[in-house]
């Protein structure tokens, strides 16, 4: 049965986390672009209601829900992607709130989205998303597991990278090729005038930094030697194109 989205009035502010303060890029971040709310779809084993909410930032999982944003959850949590919420999910949720000092209640609404680095804001609910294609959304996805990888000039690998060595190595997992530097990405995606979940962010032209947009005004790149690949604002100054792989 198809879940029903329902309307919470209240919108929720994209969050930018602020980047390290010997980072190279001054601070401004580039507010993120409102979208309209996505419904997920679930299926209740005891009661025809709703499972999934949507506000107009974030879409609300419980128990029974299914779908792309539970595996983006599932993900983030480090347990088995199935699409499903169930038992282990639930569990998982629980635990996680608790840590975070957050109310176990098992469902993933905004503060918890936020706990988890904040709502993906793109993928295939359905029939698909202006928010990103479903492969570029994948990649966002797999880009926060690198979190924490030490910056390496040349490096290409979860042994460290350098910030061209992480876009190839996330979309080479997602299906798509792209070149070996920052510049030689800039000239070969499609050039877009404002981002999408998936996209790379470039600074200069020819570009000497890559990053991948992972939606709320966030990117996640491997900024410069000593310091680690992390996510942080968008710099909107200093950007000087967007490009969809």
């Amino acid at each position: 049965m198809s879940g029903v989205a329902l309307a919470v009035p209240a919108s929720l502010a994209g969050i930018a986390l602020a980047a390290p303060a010997n980072a190279a890029l001054a601070p401004q971040a580039v507010k993120p672009a409102t979208t309209a709310p996505i419904a997920a779809t679930g299926v209740a084993a005891a009661a025809p209601v709703s499972l999934a909410q949507a506000s107009s930032s974030v879409v609300v999982l419980r128990y029974g829900s299914t779908g792309y944003y539970v595996k983006v959850v599932q993900g983030r949590l480090h347990i088995a992607q199935d699409g499903s919420f169930g038992p282990k999910t639930l569990s998982a949720v629980k635990a996680f709130q608790g840590r975070k000092g957050l109310a176990r209640d098992g469902s993933v609404g905004p503060a918890t989205w936020r706990a988890l680095g904040g709502f993906p804001g793109g993928g295939t609910g359905g029939g698909g998303s202006s928010t990103g294609s479903g492969s570029n959304a994948r990649a966002a996805s797999i880009a926060h597991k690198y979190l924490g990888i030490p910056y390496v000039y040349g490096g290409s690998s979860p042994r460290g990278f350098d910030c061209s060595g992480l876009t190839s190595y996330v979309f080479r997992q997602v299906g798509k090729s792209l070149p070996r530097s920052a510049r030689a990405q800039q000239a070969a995606v499609r050039r877009v005038s404002s981002p999408q979940v998936g996209d790379l962010v470039f600074y200069g032209y020819p570009a000497h930094h890559v990053g991948i947009y992972v939606g709320g005004g966030q990117m996640i790149d491997a900024p410069k030697p000593g310091m680690r690949v992390n996510k942080r604002a968008v710099y909107q100054p200093q950007v000087s194109s967007y490009g969809r792989p």
